[in-house]
């Protein structure tokens, strides 16, 4: 959650939960460095949920806690695409666009291109986004239902604003599947600007994951409380890495009358802040340095908020902004720094999965209600009334 120290001292300073603090466990994950607690039964659970709910932020006035359940505590939060070794030979495009071939008539009610991915997520395709839930039990329900007694789940929680389905990056981060060669893709490309994208994916003062709610085409989606985190595509800063590797370098692009202006701009950048980890070596220089990151873009925003002004302002954000940022295959992870910032987990032990599963049957809580299906109905009815060898 936002402010880690401030929500930590929160919890110390409220009196009725003077003994939640006996829940906050060490993080020994590196994938998820951030406060953490650790719950026995669902009450436990619900008493930290209480608390969270009633934690509030200035920059979270209109937000609301999303909640994903996983059943081993040590799977990373990134979706069923980012999970592939190699995107860069057109597996997005082949994958939707043959799903919509076969399919066509599953589709025709849809309207944008993030209800189109949320219902083929919802039947199995490998998709850009991420399942997360509105509500906690159902989070708890994902996180026990499986590996019961083998491995230790957790519960993710962040604050976020939920979107329609209809905004406008979002549709563009989902319609990525129109290109077959997604690195081909540039900034530019975008029917939105480059600076509002900037600002609204990895601005400091406007940072937030993209989250939207899909509509309820159908019961499974209701019960679910379903709402879905949009992952786009890795940026790489291709102006940073030719400053950054020097003149003689990158001498080709330095001779480029179309980008020379730009480039002797980008020189007064804060360009070691920006790429803390980039190591200044001319002829042998690692581009992966110069990926776009939450970090980076502060940096460049701020500079030209504090060293740009008056009218000249347009003319200095958009020259060395054109053409310089092109889209990387692989889609974009949560950093360290932001899952640390951002998010917190509950760790639910092993050992208490199925007795937990027993609590949540009697809040309503169980595998027929969270899959309507006849077929886990009548499989429900079948475990209550008979016993097999």
């Amino acid at each position: 959650m936002s402010n880690i120290k401030t929500f930590i001292a929160d919890i110390k300073s409220r009196r009725m939960y003077k003994n939640l603090g006996d829940y906050i466990i060490e993080s020994n994950n590196e994938n998820y460095p951030h406060l953490t607690f650790q719950v026995k039964s669902v009450v436990d659970y619900l008493r930290i949920i209480e608390l969270l709910s009633k934690t509030k932020y200035k920059d979270y006035v209109d937000e609301e806690i999303i909640y994903r359940g996983m059943s081993d505590s040590e799977w990373k939060l990134i979706p069923s695409l980012g999970r592939c070794l190699d995107l860069s030979s057109g597996q997005e495009f082949n994958l939707v666009n043959s799903f919509l071939a076969l399919r066509p008539e599953a589709f025709q009610k849809l309207n944008t291109n993030f209800e189109i991915l949320s219902k083929m997520q919802h039947y199995g395709l490998p998709t850009r986004l991420l399942d997360f839930t509105t509500n906690p039990l159902i989070a708890l329900f994902f996180a026990c239902n499986e590996f019961i007694g083998v491995k230790d789940a957790r519960v993710v929680c962040h604050r976020a604003l939920v979107n329609v389905a209809q905004n406008p990056i979002i549709e563009e981060i989902c319609g990525f599947y129109n290109y077959y060669f997604q690195e081909d893709v540039w900034l530019d490309d975008l029917s939105i600007s480059p600076k509002k994208y900037l600002q609204k994916l990895y601005r400091n003062e406007d940072y937030r994951f993209l989250v939207a709610r899909p509509f309820n085409w159908n019961e499974r989606i209701r019960r679910q409380a379903a709402v879905f985190m949009i992952f786009p595509n890795k940026l790489f800063d291709h102006f940073g890495l030719f400053v950054s590797g020097g003149r003689e370098a990158y001498s080709h692009h330095w001779e480029n009358e179309n980008i020379r202006h730009s480039l002797e701009m980008v020189e007064n950048e804060p360009l070691k802040k920006m790429y803390p980890n980039a190591v200044v070596r001319p002829f042998d220089f690692d581009s992966r340095d110069f990926y776009v990151t939450h970090r980076s873009i502060k940096f460049l925003f701020d500079y030209y908020k504090e060293n740009v002004i008056g009218e000249c302002i347009v003319n200095a954000w958009d020259n060395p902004m054109k053409k310089r940022f092109q889209f990387d295959s692989e889609l974009q992870s949560i950093d360290s720094e932001t899952m640390k910032r951002e998010f917190c987990s509950i760790v639910i032990d092993k050992k208490k999965k199925k007795e937990i599963l027993k609590e949540l049957c009697t809040l309503g809580i169980d595998e027929s209600y969270v899959y309507p299906e006849l077929q886990y109905t009548a499989k429900k009815v079948k475990d209550i009334y008979l016993q097999f060898e």
